[in-house]
């Protein structure tokens, strides 16, 4: 289930720098669950064409994001700023100002 749900934050973050035919497989197998018959139909391919497709189109985008980060770093980004805002409501103002100077500076 963890892969399922990587694969569709990786497909949230890079899905532009898929082709559309990638981008559209992807979508229906991963989003809207069609099985790789359904898709096959739909794309006048073979089953195994499809099923090939994908896996291509899914090692693209663990490739985009070995390359370029872009999922790693809005997961730190949005630990950062959790924790700001947890420094915040807790009235802890000078540490919530240092944690932001720290993202800045990394910015």
């Amino acid at each position: 289930m963890e892969k399922l749900v990587e694969i569709g934050q990786l497909f949230d973050v890079y899905k532009a720098l898929l082709n559309d035919k990638q981008r559209d497989v992807i979508n229906c197998y991963y989003n809207e669950d069609l099985s790789l018959n359904e898709i096959a139909q739909n794309n006048n391919k073979s089953k195994q064409a499809i099923s090939d497709m994908i896996q291509r189109s899914v090692d693209k985008l663990f490739e985009f994001e070995k390359e370029l980060s872009l999922l790693s770093k809005r997961e730190k980004l949005r630990a950062d700023l959790s924790e700001i805002r947890e420094l915040v409501e807790s009235s802890n103002d000078k540490e919530a100002i240092d944690k932001l100077d720290m993202i800045l500076e990394r910015i």
